[in-house]
């Protein structure tokens, strides 16, 4: 039976590697041991963490990062449950990994057992596949279950799978196991090419149109390129979130336009009144951009989406069903006329003035304040790194200031389930597994939320600085309805009080306050010796004060546009 357990995860390593798999990780436990050994012993980089939520994490910014599937390795009960956050962002993310938790055997099941729940299908529907199993003891049998593991989570759409595998005792092996000579099967992924007349019949729905392109959240291979192509054939501005990566980037941006949040907010996208837009990847940040859509559902609306339905506001008049670059490049091709050359010149103007308009409000108020903050990170970074960004307020400032750029620096977040739990340990993933210079932008709350990756950070010595802004709680309430409630402060605002330098001193992280622009700027130019928290200052009153300004000062030169 050892031998049996050590054999199956030496079989199942051995062919996940093959297939594709750099990375693992794995938390401490007995009843996981057979897979931990297995894969100290390949030549996987196996991660050893504390923590199972901060390990799942972790393997998911390695996932986004690389593209790869990352494996987990957990042992059994409530350790196994602590796997489901990353788990459910990473469906929604679409972001491959391989979940594999070790369990007691059937007998054990709901009989009062220690450390024994019930995990089967543990996740419910935020896994593609779940399987719950004895350890096969045929080689074949491993090896179409590690095949089957990889296809599953790398086809598309890709997300996270979950093995459940019943180790019965004894664990640990009784001599080395020798791999045998296995054939790994090729895998092949499926891929949706465009239909030439399906895309005709799009474009003669835009055709020669004053419209526009919404570039969401996307990592699709050739996208921007694509993308850029299709504006300028078009005529067509560009709104681009900040993660579809159409923001920065050695492909061409003459057609971005940086300050669609705050033209957004101004009522700028009724002002202009688009005939007809073309749009693809995940629902933007921006919340008055994709309100917009959902009410002006009479205009030709036509998604890109080769799997699912990421259309909240069912405004889609038309969905494409193939990859987003090859069906951009054959609807730039269908287009007759792009639109008339001042369609794209107002859409211009409008930027102009907007970014005008926003950077000096934000000149104009003390640093440090958010918006100045995520300006000052983003402009500082280096061509070719890393800009990791928390959920709530952190990528809401990244979209209102940061403007289009050639130099290439990757905007990366959890969006898929909008989350700030977990977000360290992904930017930590990422940064160890790529050697890439990599910035994290936090909130106060996301540290806190995730403050034992600081632990792993130092442990590591993992080179990530982390810009954390300290608004002492939930910044972001003060811009929602719940503002101005007699118990904002107590279950909205939620004050901690915590100096979060001193809290990243107690974990051995090197960490200061910055309280100027220019430091700070220096500070990201440069790639730090390990672990970095860069704390920085705020008020939240004061930054909902800021928002509006900059809202009404946007508002106010763009109505005086003809």
């Amino acid at each position: 039976m050892p031998q049996d357990n050590f054999r199956f995860s030496t079989i199942l390593v051995e062919v996940l590697t093959h297939l594709g798999v750099q990375h693992a990780c794995v938390t401490p436990g007995s009843r996981n041991s057979p897979l931990s050994l297995a894969l100290a012993e390949s030549g996987v980089t196996d991660w050893s963490h504390h923590d199972e939520r901060s390990s799942a994490f972790f393997a998911l910014g390695i996932a986004k990062a690389t593209g790869c599937p990352v494996v987990i390795v957990t042992t059994s009960g409530t350790a196994a449950t602590e796997l489901h956050p990353a788990i459910a962002e990473a469906f929604n993310a679409r972001v491959p990994l391989i979940a594999i938790t070790a369990d007691r055997p059937l007998t054990l099941r709901n009989v009062g057992a220690p450390q024994a729940i019930d995990q089967h299908e543990l996740f419910g529907p935020s896994v593609k596949t779940s399987i719950d199993m004895d350890p096969p003891t045929e080689a074949g049998d491993v090896i179409r279950l590690a095949t089957m593991l990889w296809k599953e989570s790398v086809s598309p759409p890709a997300g996270p799978v979950h093995l459940n595998i019943r180790f019965d005792e004894p664990l640990m092996p009784e001599a080395p196991f020798a791999p045998l000579d296995i054939q790994v099967p090729g895998v092949d992924i499926p891929r949706l090419d465009p239909d030439p007349a399906e895309v005709a019949e799009a474009a003669s729905d835009v055709d020669g149109r004053r419209g526009i392109v919404i570039a969401g959240p996307d990592d699709s291979p050739g996208v921007t390129r694509s993308a850029a192509a299709f504006a300028t054939a078009a005529g067509w501005p560009i709104l681009a979130d900040p993660l579809s990566g159409m923001r920065a980037g050695p492909h061409d941006v003459s057609h971005l336009v940086g300050t669609s949040d705050a033209l957004g907010w101004a009522g700028y996208l009724d002002t202009a009144a688009p005939e007809a837009v073309v749009r693809f990847g995940a629902i933007p940040t921006s919340k008055p951009v994709w309100q917009w859509l959902g009410i002006h559902r009479r205009i030709p609306q036509v998604f890109i989406e080769p799997f699912g339905l990421r259309d909240p506001t069912a405004s889609a008049s038309r969905i494409l069903r193939s990859e987003v670059a090859p069906t951009l490049d054959l609807l730039a091709e269908a287009l007759g006329r792009p639109a008339p050359p001042s369609w794209m010149e107002r859409w211009r103007e409008a930027d102009a003035v907007a970014s005008a308009a926003l950077r000096a409000v934000v000149d104009a108020a003390p640093f440090p304040n958010e918006p100045a903050i995520a300006r000052t990170v983003v402009e500082a970074m280096p061509s070719g790194s890393t800009l990791w960004v928390a959920s709530s307020m952190p990528i809401r400032d990244l979209d209102a200031v940061m403007k289009p750029t050639s130099r290439s620096v990757q905007v990366m977040a959890n969006r898929g389930a909008n989350g700030i739990d977990g977000f360290l340990s992904s930017a930590l993933g990422s940064c160890a597994s790529t050697g890439t210079h990599t910035v994290a932008l936090a909130g106060d709350l996301s540290v806190i939320h995730d403050i034992g990756a600081l632990a792993t950070a130092r442990r590591l010595h993992i080179p990530l600085a982390i810009v954390a802004v300290n608004n002492d709680g939930g910044g972001i309430f003060h811009l929602l309805p719940q503002e101005g409630h007699p118990r904002f402060e107590r279950h909205w605002g939620t004050p901690h009080g915590l100096n979060l330098s001193e809290v990243a001193g107690g974990f051995g992280v090197a960490a200061e306050r910055v309280r100027d622009s220019g430091h700070l700027a220096d500070l990201i130019a440069t790639r730090p010796n390990g672990p970095l928290l860069l704390e920085l200052v705020t008020d939240r009153g004061d930054n909902a004060r800021l928002h509006r300004e900059i809202r009404s000062a946007v508002a106010a030169v763009l109505s005086g546009l003809s």
